[in-house]
């Protein structure tokens, strides 16, 4: 009885070492080599680079499979097996040498395979890459791909005109992103503080969006300023300013604080202007 055991025992751990031989030890003799990708912009369209290497002298299929390829707003994963580039390409990003769920095939020696990346988050993403041969896996990698904030800026600056009896300052205003990510929906607001009252004299909201190292103006019409403070030192002028809306009217005695701030997720940038500045304040109160 205990010898029809032994045999059994041994004629099963047989059978599971074939399997396992046979699922593990006669695949392609693949490698992942290397894994790079430089940092991604949100929005932008990224690329990792994979090294294949073949050891054998026959070319061979493998499939691969990489997750955390593309993340969007909501912070959800998609797997990128539809979008691996294979490098007998001629242009990269040609629909017709996307795999479609196809094998990519490597020649003996090194292979160069490109994947697409995509992000609508900043932030790291560990990105694997997964190397199998009919179901068979053969290699795995993992690599974190950085995804960087926009960098905000703002700036104010002015123009001064004379109408009539009144200091016309048309304000000009430009949302600023030194970074490598796009930044959508940035919320902007214009405040007008009287300073010899202290109270609030305008307030103003909108949205802006600013690619990645660019900069977009702060305007609603194209050439128009974002803001106009009239300061009168007789009667208003009575111009409407069509079609700016952001209009603030005050006396020879008033002074303006022009604040603007603009958010985007837990980033804040600000700026701001004195109306009349300086000196034009100070002759304004002799």
């Amino acid at each position: 009885m205990k010898k029809d055991f032994l045999i059994t025992l041994s004629f099963a751990i047989l059978i599971l070492a074939l399997g396992f031989f046979w699922y593990y030890g006669t695949g392609a003799d693949v490698h992942i080599a290397d894994m790079t990708a430089p940092p991604v912009g949100v929005g932008s369209r990224g690329q990792l680079e994979i090294m294949l290497q073949n050891n054998g002298s026959e070319p061979v299929d493998v499939w691969l499979e990489v997750e955390n390829a593309f993340v969007d707003e909501n912070g959800e994963s998609y797997s990128t097996s539809r979008m691996i580039i294979s490098n007998e390409s001629e242009s990269l990003w040609s629909a017709e040498l996307v795999s479609l769920q196809k094998p990519v095939k490597l020649l003996p020696g090194n292979n160069t395979v490109s994947v697409m990346l995509g992000y609508k988050l900043p932030g790291e993403y560990e990105v694997e890459v997964k190397v199998s041969e009919d179901s068979r896996p053969l290699d795995k990698a993992s690599l974190v791909v950085e995804v960087p904030p926009p960098e905000l800026l703002l700036e104010l600056e002015y123009e001064k005109e004379r109408m009539g009896s009144s200091d016309v300052y048309g304000i000009y205003g430009y949302l600023i992103n030194h970074g490598l990510s796009s930044a959508r929906d940035v919320s902007t607001n214009l405040t007008v503080i009287n300073e010899r009252t202290g109270k609030t004299a305008f307030t103003s909201s909108r949205t802006y969006y600013v690619r990645d190292n660019d900069k977009s103006a702060l305007w609603a019409w194209s050439d128009y300023p974002y803001a106009i403070v009239e300061i009168g030192n007789g009667k208003p002028s009575g111009e409407s300013y069509m079609p700016v809306q952001n209009v603030v009217i005050g006396g020879s005695e008033d002074r303006f604080r022009i604040n603007v701030t603009s958010t985007w997720q837990d980033q804040v940038v600000s700026a701001e202007l004195l109306l009349p500045p300086g000196e034009e304040a100070g002759d304004a109160y002799d």
